[in-house]
């Protein structure tokens, strides 16, 4: 027999026994069970006190199962398959289903005030409104781990939980967090943690990036003032009437139910601890966590700061709507044959083949034995873009049908319409909406992309490797000549070969790692032979 097939929950000392009684190792089976769970408490719900007791008691687990499961969908390339996207699925109904009875506590807290209908959760009210507003948050947690938009209605449940947490009038009231993050917190830190990672750019970070945002912003919540006025003519601000997350705005803009955020103390914090950092000091000292490390840590730190409080950088170069479509090769193969305009053609071993080749070798017993009047297979994939905009050095792309997944920090080949060549770019951000439909923000590499064969330089005569798929990109104004590897390649001071079509090869030493990508190293380089 299940545990949600036990007899109805009343209180916290029979959810005591079925949790003893669960089977929760599993992820999956453990977030359907403790959604079932949930939901028969919606339809049955015992006393209020006892109901808050019992979900006190369940967050825990609720946390720990959400942790292991998201796991199933969190960096995977997009679009998800259909067992990640189940996966998901089942995070965000387990997070609406906890937030969703925490609310309806609050709200009968609510409509209990009046002195003859005295509920039994009085004094509870911040700790309901904490409570709800962290399964919003958390839920928007998961749809950034997995890239996914973020719709109005959530945006909007958010909203309305931090005016009834105001109203109420225990807006900064802390309770206890009861979770690793933090001892105490508080409504309007928990809803500052969500406006500080929607202007963190999270769909640009990397999963060790997003742990740490997640860890800093709820450490940093309570250094942001919520306000009805600015404290200058901008700031950042949002619409707690609205569905949609903060935005930069002036003091036009103020209205009853506009917050703007003032940040003099979380500058300070945060600037202090960049400081700190450039002079040596261990991000572990600083209360950044024991996992972050240097340099990357600073760099994200200097991002966050930016974002956080100064307005919108402007962009370098303009953006234009267009209506074109774009073609995107992924894949160093494709890439290689679309910016070369033929295939590789290594030095291969006897026992190395391509994939057509060794397709001729079973049909004909021979590769190339055999003529066959069919026409030629494209030497590369590629897709077509709708072109959302672009500028000189970025593009923002859509595609609404199917076609490859695409990685974070991958590098691809776009050619926009009319261009007569393709250019290397990657991949800096990328999210899934509501349609389904995948949004990628994909920025140019500097310098002109010149296809290569690279291979590592023999340590002895005639232990030579074959090439394998590079790029050559020519010096520009702000940056050097420079190499694409297959990733994992970059190692100071390592010797390789580079051949440009049919030319000699050249020897040079990699000198600086300038970027690494999800499939790529991109390297500066000098020439010695």
């Amino acid at each position: 027999m299940l545990p949600t097939e036990c007899p109805p929950i009343t209180d916290r000392k029979a959810c005591e026994a079925w949790l003893a009684r669960a089977s929760l190792a599993d992820p999956r089976r453990a977030c359907r069970e403790l959604t079932i769970l949930l939901e028969s408490l919606e339809e049955t719900p015992p006393r209020d006190s006892d109901y808050l007791d019992i979900l006190e008691r369940l967050r825990e687990p609720v946390a720990v199962a959400q942790h292991e499961h998201t796991k199933r969908f969190a960096t995977r390339p997009l679009p998800l398959k259909e067992d990640e996207q189940a996966s998901f699925h089942q995070v965000a109904d387990l997070w609406n289903t906890l937030g969703r009875a925490y609310r309806r506590l609050l709200e009968n807290l609510i409509d209990s005030r009046p002195a003859h209908l005295r509920s039994e959760l009085q004094g509870k009210e911040a700790l309901l409104a904490q409570r709800a507003l962290d399964c919003a948050v958390d839920l928007m947690l998961a749809h950034y781990r997995c890239r996914r938009e973020i719709d109005g209605e959530l945006w909007r449940e958010c909203h309305q939980l931090y005016r009834i947490a105001e109203g109420l009038g225990v807006v900064k009231e802390t309770v206890p967090a009861g979770r690793r993050l933090k001892a105490v917190s508080s409504p309007i830190e928990v809803y500052n943690r969500a406006l500080l990672l929607a202007l963190a750019h999270p769909y640009a970070l990397t999963p060790r990036e997003l742990g740490w945002l997640r860890r800093w912003s709820a450490m940093w919540g309570y250094k942001v003032e919520l306000q009805l006025h600015p404290d200058g003519n901008e700031a950042y601000a949002v619409d707690t009437s609205g569905d949609a997350g903060p935005e930069w705005r002036g003091v036009a803009d103020a209205a009853p139910a506009v917050r703007f955020l003032a940040v003099p103390a979380l500058r300070r914090s945060v600037g202090g601890r960049i400081k700190r950092l450039d002079a040596g000091e261990d991000p572990q000292a600083l209360g950044l966590g024991k996992d972050c490390v240097q340099p990357e840590c600073g760099r994200l730190l200097v991002a966050l700061l930016r974002n956080w409080t100064e307005r919108p950088a402007p962009r370098q170069f303009s953006r234009r709507r267009a209506l074109e479509r774009t073609e995107l090769v992924s894949g160093m193969g494709d890439i290689h044959a679309a910016i070369g305009g033929k295939p590789l053609r290594s030095q291969a071993r006897h026992w190395d083949y391509s994939r057509r080749e060794a397709d001729q070798l079973f049909i004909y017993q021979g590769v190339g034995s055999q003529q066959v009047d069919t026409p030629a297979a494209p030497a590369f994939n590629s897709e077509r873009w709708e072109t959302l905009d672009e500028s000189a050095t970025g593009f923002r792309l859509r595609r609404a049908g199917p076609g490859e997944r695409l990685y974070h920090q991958q590098l691809v080949a776009l050619k926009a319409a009319g261009a007569n060549a393709y250019m290397l770019c990657d991949v800096r951000w990328l999210v899934v909406g509501y349609d389904e439909s995948v949004t990628i923000g994909a920025h140019a590499l500097p310098g002109m992309a010149e296809a290569a064969a690279v291979r590592p330089v023999a340590s002895a005569p005639g232990e030579s490797e074959p090439y394998t798929y590079g790029f050559l990109l020519a010096a520009t104004v702000n940056h050097p000549d420079s190499v694409i590897l297959p990733v994992g390649w970059f190692q100071p001071g390592r010797e390789i070969e580079i051949r440009v079509d049919d030319q000699l090869p050249v020897k040079v030493r990699l000198e600086t790692q300038l970027r690494r990508g999800y499939d790529f190293d991109q390297a500066s380089f000098k020439i010695i032979g």
